[in-house]
């Protein structure tokens, strides 16, 4: 968020300078390519400021006491929600494609005198490319909004386009065993549902991984896999091998997925699994 505050700046400062120096270099200055301008430059500095001001970034940002709505800041859990989420944006192209449409749609009106074909084509193409850039940011968010407004029963998958089957008929009524756990596991994570991943875990389940202390209790297990999935975009996870014996099962996997710039693939991982009536109650995992 201070990276969109900073460029929204920028595009305000460039909108600025660009009208002063329209309105001062030309014999007869439009008064409404000036106001555009002006206008232009209000809108991004407002947006910036209100972007960096809300950024969890900002050390500047005075905690806002809880207003007991959906999304209000808690002064004990900050930005997290009352699962201890934190809901983030991935990395989008939207704000450059904003910009360049701002710049097409800036060049139409400014030079459509001067170069006859740019005042139609520069404002028809600055305006796809907004719709572009707006499609692309609601393509970024959707997930995660369909996520928080999935029913009070909990995260089910649909919500991320997985196929949901209210109506399954009654053939095995055992106990589900530590491979649908799993299932259930790598599917939540493949998505980016910690909700969901953390829904496969007993209330007292026991969570081991390397390089780290253990992690005790489901919400405990929600906030790691939360923190995994935040350093580990577009995952997925590949089962190569799956021994399941009763209660316990062992998984030989691989892994791939981007951090930072890099995109690191079929990374191998081994999982040892206990699962109890209520969930997973034991979880190992070896690097």
């Amino acid at each position: 968020m201070i990276i969109a505050s900073r460029l929204f700046m920028a595009m305000g400062l460039f909108g600025l300078i660009a009208g002063a120096i329209y309105y001062l270099t030309n014999d007869n200055p439009e008064l409404a390519g000036v106001g555009l301008l002006g206008a232009f430059f209000g809108a991004c500095l407002y947006i910036g400021i209100m972007l960096w001001t809300a950024s969890p970034a900002n050390r500047r940002r005075v905690p806002v006491p809880d207003t007991g709505l959906a999304g209000s800041a808690d002064p004990e859990r900050g930005a997290a929600d009352e699962r201890g989420n934190i809901h983030h944006m991935a990395p989008t192209w939207a704000p450059v494609v904003y910009s360049l449409a701002a710049t097409f749609l800036l060049g139409g009106f400014i030079l459509r005198k001067q170069i006859a074909a740019l005042g139609p084509w520069g404002i028809g193409l600055g305006l796809a490319m907004f719709l572009g850039a707006t499609v692309i940011w609601y393509r970024n968010v959707a997930v995660d909004q369909r996520a928080r407004l999935a029913p009070h029963g909990g995260p089910t998958g649909e919500e991320h386009g997985i196929a949901v089957h209210p109506e399954v008929p009654e053939v095995d009524t055992s106990p589900v065993g530590p491979a649908n756990y799993f299932e259930q596991l790598r599917e939540a994570l493949e998505v980016g549902d910690a909700d969901w991943a953390a829904a496969a875990y007993a209330p007292d389940a026991v969570y081991y991984e390397p390089a780290n202390p253990p992690h005790e209790g489901r919400e405990a297990i929600r906030g790691y896999l939360n923190d995994l999935l935040k350093g580990h975009r577009n995952l997925k996870v590949d089962v190569q091998r799956m021994g399941v014996d009763g209660d316990s099962a062992i998984v030989e996997w691989t892994w791939s997925f981007r951090h930072g710039n890099r995109r690191i693939t079929d990374q191998p991982g081994a999982t040892v699994l206990e699962v109890g009536p209520a969930g997973i109650t034991y979880h190992r995992d070896y690097l």
